[in-house]
């Protein structure tokens, strides 16, 4: 089981013992050292590195934070040092260091890096060898799914399951009533399950390319939001 959010605080803190700002963090603390962990997750996802992190909008120090054992330290050392400010000091070097690296791992290890498309007015230049066609002088869209931690890869004729989580989209006491699923024909959707406000879904690979099911559901508050669930299907 992964550690609880105030787990990763509290393990937070005592590394900053070796900066000598704290021995035991106070409530008021632990509450300031949760909300720098939200952020700082927030952040990481924006750069692609990915997790399954649990995001609250009133944050639980007992909720099962969801990251991988292996990036425990990663988490720890980076919050450590984005807490030391708080305390009017900066982190020492060695504690800096640590979460470098264990960020690095992180990255390399989870991340998924961007690719820039080229434009369509650029030239594939000499090494092209289909020179007639004019289409074909030219680059083309290339129509990957997007590069971001929501989107899932699986292979041809392989089969995987995924989860798709609406609870930070419900809003306090609203469930999810009904639902539809729609998806492109290089994906099959071969049985969806509704856990309260996640759908478990078990999909098979048909065909290479940028694949997407849209799972559109409506609340008991009338709601409706359609999610579209990117793929990036390979061989």
């Amino acid at each position: 089981m992964s550690l609880t959010k105030g787990e990763h605080v509290i393990r937070a803190y005592s590394a900053l013992r070796i900066s000598g700002i704290t021995v035991k963090a106070s409530p008021s603390e632990i509450e300031t050292g949760l909300s720098e962990l939200e952020d700082m997750m927030s952040e990481f996802r924006s750069r692609n590195i990915c997790s399954s992190y649990v995001f609250e909008d009133d944050v639980d120090p007992n909720t099962n934070s969801e990251i991988a054992s292996e990036f425990n330290n990663a988490t720890q050392k980076c919050l450590a040092v984005r807490l030391a400010p708080y305390f009017g000091k900066e982190a020492s070097m060695p504690l800096q260091r640590q979460a470098n690296q264990s960020l690095s791992n992180w990255s390399a290890r989870s991340g998924k890096v961007n690719m820039i498309q080229p434009p369509n007015r650029q030239a594939r230049g000499s090494g092209n060898t289909f020179r007639f066609p004019n289409w074909v002088r030219f680059y083309r869209f290339d129509g990957n799914a997007p590069i971001e931690c929501d989107t899932f890869s699986l292979k041809v004729d392989a089969t995987d399951f995924f989860t798709v989580d609406f609870s930070g989209y419900l809003l306090d006491g609203a469930t999810i009533v009904s639902f539809t699923v729609e998806s492109t024909n290089g994906i099959d959707l071969l049985n969806i399950v509704q856990d309260v406000d996640k759908f478990n879904l078990e999909c098979k690979g048909v065909f290479a390319g940028y694949q997407t099911i849209t799972l559109t559901i409506t609340t008991s508050t009338g709601r409706v939001n359609p999610q579209i669930i990117n793929f990036n299907i390979t061989q």
